[in-house]
């Protein structure tokens, strides 16, 4: 690499380092995160505190000119320290006790590559397949009928108290057109399935897949725990928290 090269690069990640720096989501003190960058690049690495944290991590890194990609290798930091077969094994549980799930078949595969078909239903209409790689990542493979369904798959792994990143590789078929209509679907459905949230005074609205939550909420932490719901969703590209907690925490 020249010089000159590897002083844009330089930069370049100065600029990024920058711009985590001032992201209020970012706390770049308590959870460093590792910036590297490869021509117009950015990979970003390490441990960030939720998963609010992780999405405008990435949007900030995005925002930076001379970026032209970023790659995502942050991971959340998990709310409980779990072996790999003991996250599979929650996920697992989460996934077999949701009953819009139970028509898909459920395949679960160990640390050490062996499978188990721990859910097969006569009138199965697709089939889901749960793996976790280090550090705590789990894999979603397979199929789903719908878009709803991938996305819940994937929620329901997120919540997972060991769990740090999930990749959600399940394929909807028939193949499905995703819109603001179904992302917000899923958002609403998020809220009234978490417990540790009261949302019943909180509106949501959905405009190029940017959520925007306004309402009551009881405290400051169920404000930051709704955000979290709506960015555990995928295809959400932004949240705009404009929630007002009741009795601020």
């Amino acid at each position: 690499m020249s010089n000159t090269a590897s002083s844009k690069e330089q930069a370049l990640k100065k600029s990024v380092q920058a711009a985590l720096e001032v992201e209020p989501a970012v706390n770049l003190h308590a959870t460093p995160i590792d910036v590297e960058t490869e021509g117009g690049t950015v990979i970003l690495s390490g441990d960030v505190e939720n998963i609010a944290a992780k999405r405008r991590a990435v949007l900030a890194a995005q925002a930076v000119p001379g970026v032209r990609e970023v790659i995502d290798s942050l991971q959340v930091t998990p709310a409980d320290h779990m072996g790999i077969d003991e996250v599979m094994l929650h996920v697992r549980d989460a996934l077999l006790a949701e009953p819009a799930l139970c028509n898909h078949r459920l395949v679960t595969v160990n640390k050490k590559g062996e499978q188990d078909v721990v859910h097969d239903p006569a009138d199965a209409v697709g089939e889901i397949v749960v793996g976790v790689e280090e550090p705590r990542q789990v894999v979603l493979t397979g199929r789903v009928n719908s878009l709803s369904h991938r996305r819940l798959a994937e929620l329901l792994a997120w919540w997972v108290p060991g769990s740090t990143d999930v990749r959600n590789e399940l394929v909807v078929e028939p193949a499905e057109e995703d819109n603001d209509g179904e992302i917000l679907d899923s958002v609403e459905l998020a809220l009234e399935k978490d417990h540790l949230v009261d949302a019943s005074d909180v509106t949501l609205s959905c405009t190029d897949a940017v959520i925007t939550l306004r309402g009551g909420i009881p405290t400051g932490r169920q404000k930051l725990l709704a955000e979290c719901d709506a960015w555990y969703i995928n295809g959400v590209r932004d949240v705009v928290n404009e929630l007002l907690p009741v009795d601020p925490a």
